[in-house]
């Protein structure tokens, strides 16, 4: 099995139609106003990790902030740097490993959406992964998350849809992230899962199905792990990136957004 949904990520476009529903513009505002509250104030260099298509990495860019793109998808990396030249973007994309990158530079921000942190499978992973971002970030600086909602690991519900079509440009895209087959390790707390992407457009049609495994956090495990790295410490949760949701039970809260800060060097 994959270690990651390699294949899926290969497919670059098609992954970004996806998830174009996403509101990149008011998940930055959201975040600028975390960094005006919690960091050094607003960010001029930012850094999306697991980057993707780098929406966010592109927005903050058409904001005029320096921003950088790290992906281990060379693929997404090359697709990212083309949607920026599209846009009249300067960006910045590297192909690296979020467990141990070293770009040599320093951020005032730095995000990873969508979930990505689940393809941080043990905590040795975990660990080397926020000691990488703690290199990377200015004394004071923030690193936000976003993670599957604990209520996901206990199977008391569902936070986000697993099922949709998308559409753009004449591309359409029917995502399935997860297959009822799929076996969950309540051990290791690892999901196989199965992630099948149909697409037609005017380059033409296809399907790819793929599984690769991903880890289910909880809060407690996060504020343990962050805890363990000694490097940050946690400001503040969120259910949300848009419109600031508290973190909670309510359905509004679709994610687990830990905020965390990088702790001062004393002086």
């Amino acid at each position: 099995m994959d270690p990651s949904h390699h294949r899926v990520y290969s497919l670059a476009q098609c992954y970004d139609v996806a998830f174009n529903f996403r509101d990149i513009g008011e998940e930055c505002d959201a975040l600028a106003q975390l960094a005006q509250r919690h960091g050094n104030g607003p960010p001029r260099t930012v850094l999306e990790l697991a980057a993707g298509p780098a929406r966010h990495a592109r927005e903050w860019a058409r904001r005029g902030v320096a921003a950088t793109a790290l992906d281990s998808s060379a693929a997404m990396c090359e697709y990212a740097l083309t949607c920026a030249t599209r846009d009249g973007v300067a960006l910045l994309a590297e192909v690296a490993d979020m467990v141990d990158f070293s770009l040599g530079t320093r951020f005032d921000l730095a995000l990873m959406p969508m979930d990505s942190s689940s393809y941080l499978l043990d905590n040795a992973a975990t660990l080397s992964h926020l000691d990488s971002v703690a290199r990377h970030l200015v004394d004071g600086g923030l690193y936000v998350l976003e993670m599957t909602h604990p209520r996901s690991a206990f199977g008391v519900g569902t936070s986000t849809s697993t099922d949709w079509v998308s559409e753009a440009e004449g591309l359409r895209v029917h995502t399935c992230w997860g297959a009822a087959g799929d076996a969950f390790d309540p051990i290791t707390q690892i999901d196989e899962v199965t992630v099948t992407m149909t697409w037609s457009g005017p380059g033409g049609e296809g399907r790819l199905q793929e599984r690769a495994r991903q880890r289910r956090f909880t809060a407690n495990e996060v504020d343990a792990l962050v805890r363990a790295s000694g490097q940050f410490e946690i400001v503040e949760w969120l259910g949300s990136l848009a419109k600031g949701t508290p973190f909670s039970n309510d359905a509004a809260a679709s994610f687990m957004v830990p905020v965390l800060r990088k702790k001062r060097t004393a002086r």
